[in-house]
């Protein structure tokens, strides 16, 4: 059984662009938890909770409610991807040599269809450090073993790198894959006070766990202007 959460801010956007196409790919015994949370983290937490009993869990594809699964057989890709036990997520697009919440100043792989374009970095599939987290297709041994980490973090923002950094550091993979979707996109970030404040949590988290962050003084000299879209209510 393949499961799927959402996390969903406006019902009206989930209707539009997700729910069409989550009805088009899922099979008989799939199932979907839609998650209205302040918090990402506790929201998709309860959502692993709800699945990691099942016995038959083949994964549990969690999505933004602005992302439209274009593959009627997408079940049939994400058993594929994680064919390989040792991959613990997959998702769409993400990055090699991340060193702050911001993965895409990393070495990018992948491909995703956006409003604004295509973001093509490479079809295939790629080893990176993490996927973006607008599509993250969960592993049963994910979904058993790792929690999203709300004890530190807030908000919507540092969840998908967190985890996968967890998941590396458990000896697990993880890997961006051609997995067909349409990402509704506003651009920017959203909450930019939010987005600092999970960047800096998850720069010292890491890099007293012993990976390579960047350290305050980078973050400072280099901090790029981005644009602000608050997040839909």
């Amino acid at each position: 059984m393949i499961a799927f959460a959402v996390c969903v801010a406006d019902r009206g956007t989930f209707h539009r662009h997700c729910r069409p196409g989550l009805a088009a790919c899922s099979e008989p015994d799939s199932q979907l938890a839609l998650i209205e949370t302040d918090s990402i983290f506790s929201g998709y937490n309860e959502a692993i909770d709800a699945f990691a009993g099942h016995p038959d869990l083949e994964a549990l594809v969690l999505l933004h409610e602005d992302v439209a699964i274009s593959d009627p057989e997408f079940c049939a890709a994400v058993r594929a991807s994680l064919l390989d036990p040792s991959i613990a997520v997959a998702g769409v697009i993400g990055a090699r040599q991340v060193r702050s919440l911001c993965w895409w100043e990393g070495q990018i792989y992948g491909r995703v269809s956006e409003t604004r374009a295509v973001f093509d970095h490479g079809g295939g599939r790629h080893d990176v450090d993490t996927v973006d987290g607008l599509l993250m297709v969960l592993s049963p041994w994910t979904v058993r073993n790792l929690r999203f980490d709300d004890e530190r973090f807030d908000g919507f923002h540092g969840y998908d790198v967190d985890l996968c950094f967890q998941a590396h550091a458990h000896g697990r993979r993880v890997i961006t894959d051609d997995l067909q979707i349409h990402h509704h996109a506003r651009g920017g970030i959203g909450d930019g006070y939010g987005f600092w404040a999970a960047d800096r949590t998850l720069r010292h988290k890491w890099s007293e766990l012993g990976r390579d962050m960047a350290n305050d003084e980078e973050v400072a000299l280099n901090r790029r202007g981005f644009d602000v879209v608050e997040r839909a209510r």
